[in-house]
């Protein structure tokens, strides 16, 4: 029997996985050796038995080492389990990196309603992720902040996640850790903060199937030698006001040059750049993110971070999105109770700010702006939104209408930060 076949009879008869029969998987489907059909097979039975501490730790292990491994042990990093409108890295890692924190960050694309931080960066003319691990870690010397994707990093958590994302096995408590970590170990951050994102726009729907997350994630990440903290935060309605490639980057800018921002943004930045601070063992980190803002330092190092990966830094005072703009108005005079994230990331999508083949050009200048957030008053006629972009717009307004709910009492906030580990 070979080992994959023996792999696939122990899990679906509820036994454990040895290291051993875990990395000879790993490497046999990363190599090719292994078809799809029988990883597909052993995924279903983790799916189903689901799989200890142990070999979720070893599978994490194994595909961390499965390509080249980077080296940061100085460095922070943040890693989000994805939202809508989420911005927080494009925030609070020039916070970090200008109070002295410095930052190597791996990311990626953005699928379906979860917008990528790759495809934001993507929509400042010039911008490049293509830095090779020595020019990645001559910018970090330098500037302190650098943002890569994947590239030969942890190839086998790619192909594997490629085949979980067709064979329904995406949703399983062990792979989503184990995927994660792996990509976080490979790049080689010795700081590390999990944003578990919480809500009817998050993966996670409720509080405690976040907390159960963000527990693995972190006890993953210290078995592999990573410092590691993470934080529970609300995903009910999109976070700030822009959802798109070039209107979040407009509005990441804005707020980095201490200019009026949406409240939810301006807590949750500072609060994330607080705590890579604190993890990092920076004195008085709030009073250091606060003065970085006042100073225009964290501006400075953005701005710096542009340049130094081919961004064209004149774009940053007017970054161009889409001329042709819709406003959806209100229906009735109220409260808003209910500006749904999935509703407006879906909305997004249709616009052209995403994709939801990995194939598909998505169009930097749409998006959606929301004008307003729970809790807030609101009159008949008044705008709740705009839409940027020229594709689907008719049905993009309905679909924000959709998700809006408005009612005659009052209606309190959700708080931005929901627990922290």
């Amino acid at each position: 029997m070979n080992v994959t076949l023996e792999a696939i009879e122990t899990k679906k008869r509820g036994g454990e996985l040895s290291e051993e029969i875990i990395r000879r998987v790993v490497e046999g489907y990363t190599s090719g050796a292994v078809p799809d059909y029988q990883m597909s097979a052993l995924l279903m039975a983790i799916f189903i038995r689901g799989m200890s501490y142990g070999e979720t730790l070893d599978l994490t292990r194994a595909m961390a080492e499965s390509g080249a491994q980077y080296s940061f042990p100085e460095c922070v990093d943040k890693h989000s389990t994805g939202g809508v409108g989420d911005k927080i890295s494009l925030t609070s890692l020039p916070i970090a990196a200008a109070c002295g924190a410095p930052v190597a960050k791996l990311s990626g694309r953005g699928l379906g309603t979860t917008g990528g931080t790759i495809d934001k960066l993507h929509s400042i003319p010039g911008f490049s992720f293509d830095l090779p691990e020595e020019r990645m870690r001559k910018q970090v010397e330098e500037i302190g902040l650098a943002i890569t994707e994947a590239g030969d990093l942890a190839p086998a958590d790619k192909a594997i996640y490629a085949l979980r994302d067709t064979t329904g096995t995406v949703d399983s408590l062990p792979l989503i850790g184990s995927s994660i970590v792996s990509k976080k170990a490979a790049t080689g951050a010795g700081y590390l903060l999990y944003d578990v994102k919480s809500g009817s726009g998050a993966f996670m729907q409720n509080i405690d199937e976040a907390r159960e997350l963000a527990e693995l994630l972190v006890r993953l990440s210290k078995s592999l030698g990573v410092q590691a903290t993470a934080l529970i935060t609300a995903m009910d309605e999109p976070l700030g006001s822009a959802v798109g490639n070039a209107l979040e980057i407009r509005e990441s800018v804005r707020f980095l040059r201490g200019e009026p921002s949406p409240a939810d943004l301006s807590e949750k930045a500072r609060a994330v750049a607080t705590r890579l601070l604190k993890l990092k063992g920076i004195k008085d980190p709030e009073s250091a993110v606060e003065r970085s803002i006042s100073s225009g330092a964290a501006y400075e190092k953005f701005f710096q971070f542009v340049s130094a990966q081919g961004g064209d830094v004149r774009a940053l005072k007017d970054l161009p999105v889409s001329s042709k703009v819709r406003e959806v108005s209100a229906p009735r005079a109220g409260h808003v109770a209910r500006l749904g994230a999935l509703g407006i990331g879906r909305a997004a999508l249709l616009l052209g700010a995403g994709r939801q083949k990995k194939r598909e050009k998505v169009d930097p200048g749409a998006g959606v702006e929301v004008l307003l957030k729970t809790g807030d008053g609101v009159e008949e006629g008044q705008p709740v939104a705009r839409l940027y972009g020229e594709r689907n717009v008719e049905k993009a307004e309905q679909i924000v209408l959709e998700s809006l709910e408005i009612s005659d009492a009052p209606v309190d906030r959700t708080p931005v930060i929901l627990r922290s580990l």
